[in-house]
Formats: structure tokens, sequence, C-alpha cells
């Protein structure tokens, strides 16, 4: 059992709203991150990974469409994949890994290339 006064209740209430997880969360984020703010900060890194994830998911299909174009192309139907094509996702990628590369940053305080 957890006891709190009403000023530190509401503290706890306003960051479970804001975080959009339940009371008990909180705490055992706060507990297993050393603190509210490392909770907040592990929310947000989620959150991060998450949008991180769909827009690879995005990079992953664009350089599938180009595969599945070479291929066709390679069996004497379609046209050929563009130079253009090929580096704009390449920018895709290295931009996803960019930014993959500043979440990882974020959680392990440097970067590890």
């Amino acid at each position: 059992m957890v006891k709190l006064t009403d000023a530190e209740f509401a503290f706890l209430e306003a960051l479970s709203e804001a975080q959009g997880v339940s009371k008990q969360a909180v705490l055992m984020r706060a507990v297993l991150t050393g603190g509210t703010d490392a909770a907040a900060r592990y929310e947000q890194l989620l959150e991060a990974l998450s949008r991180a994830r769909f827009q690879l998911a995005t990079v992953a299909n664009n350089v599938n469409q180009l595969a599945f174009q070479a291929n066709s192309f390679a069996r004497g139907s379609n046209e050929p994949v563009s130079e253009d094509d090929v580096r704009a996702v390449m920018r895709e990628v290295r931009s996803m890994i960019d930014r993959v590369d500043a979440i990882a940053g974020r959680i392990g305080g440097e970067d590890d290339r």
C-alpha cells in the first residue's frame, strides 16, 4: 500500500493522464526506472521508437517495391528502376538510421557508432 497526500495523489493522477497509463503503471515505471522524470523519459522514448518503427515499415515497403520492379524488369517486363528512385529510397534508409541512432543515443546517453 502506498500512502499519498492529496497533492501527491493529484500529481500522480496528472502523470497518469499525461502518459495515458494507469496510476499503478506510473508508480511501477518510477520504481523501475529511477523516478517520475525517468518514467516520463521512458514514455517519450517508447513513443519515439513506435514512430520510428512505423517509418521503418514505410521505408521497407519502398525497398520491396523497388526490388519487385527490378525483378520484373529482369524478367523482361516493367520499366527499369531509375537511379533517382534508388537514391530517394537510400535517403530514406539513411534518415531512418540517423533517427534510430538518435533514439539509441537518448537511451544510452551516447552514440554507439
